[in-house]
């Protein structure tokens, strides 16, 4: 449980980080590229070795590895279009909703337990979902004018398949001991990715690697990394993925609330409350489940 409270501290912290990026004018994909170097600098800390193995294209996870570094660094990208263009209620709203995916896929393809209090409990963890992300009447949601409404859409479909992809590398045994090698070397290839988009964006736009882009991407690959890791790891641990996944997010979602209160003042009104304790009671019956 320790490790799981870490896990959602982590992901709370990117929360926070990302909030701080406007404000000191962080290029997104600049910060993110320096984020995976980071990360796998991280992973050949913990390792004290290469964080890459020499054999990794004959590792029996590479093509999973492959795949889920081209989901990091298109994803990240996609969300932040997402944010901007259809907006950001309905892009929190939408893209969290992947818990369902992955905990569908858990259940229907791994066969695990689908009872009564974990079925009410997701169910709660979508109505917190909604609840803590809901605007206002006056701004409304719009949903049926939003032309954008696809990128929430793809952004929730590839939360859902990353989430898939390292289920399934444990699950199916393609790991072993290689977790961190295989988390420092899908981060290793979405930088080298994110770097081919940084150069284009150079030669297009004349786009430069500021002081900021470095520091906000080094201060995010610390906590970043720890996020991957750390699911794998509590996956190789014996925790249900229809389990796990849903807790990580109605988790971090309870926590940023509450953080946001204590360190940027907003304010918790009637839905939000709600929020919170719908998160509180999805996270008591799924962990009962």
């Amino acid at each position: 449980m320790i490790i799981l409270i870490i896990l959602i501290l982590c992901n709370v912290l990117l929360a926070i980080i990302f909030k701080y990026f406007d404000k000191y004018k962080v290029d997104n994909l600049h910060a993110i590229i320096i984020n995976y170097v980071t990360a796998v600098v991280v992973a050949g800390i913990v390792l004290q070795q290469s964080p890459i193995p020499g054999d990794l294209l004959s590792k029996p996870w590479f093509p999973y590895s492959l795949l889920l570094s081209l989901l990091f660094i298109t994803g990240f990208n996609i969300m932040a279009h997402s944010f901007q263009k259809a907006g950001v209620a309905i892009t929190a709203i939408v893209s969290k909703m992947s818990l369902v995916i992955s905990a569908g896929f858990a259940i229907a393809y791994y066969s695990e337990t689908l009872n009564l209090p974990k079925g009410i409990g997701i169910l709660a963890a979508l109505i917190a979902i909604v609840l803590v992300n809901l605007p206002s009447k006056k701004d409304g949601l719009n949903l049926s004018e939003n032309k954008y409404l696809w990128l929430p859409i793809v952004t929730m479909l590839m939360s859902g398949i990353i989430e898939i992809i390292l289920m399934m590398v444990e699950v199916e045994g393609k790991l072993g001991d290689d977790g961190i090698l295989f988390t420092s070397s899908s981060f290793a290839m979405a930088g080298v990715f994110g770097l081919v988009f940084a150069v284009f964006k150079m030669i297009t736009a004349g786009a430069r690697f500021s002081k900021q882009d470095i520091i906000g991407g080094v201060i995010l690959g610390v906590p970043n990394f720890f996020t991957i890791y750390l699911l794998i790891y509590l996956l190789t641990q014996g925790w249900e993925g229809s389990v796990l996944f849903p807790i990580n997010s109605v988790g971090m979602l309870a926590l940023t609330v509450v953080v946001s209160v204590l360190m940027f003042g907003e304010k918790v009104d009637l839905k939000k409350g709600l929020g919170l304790l719908f998160s509180i009671i999805a996270i008591v019956l799924i962990s009962a489940s």
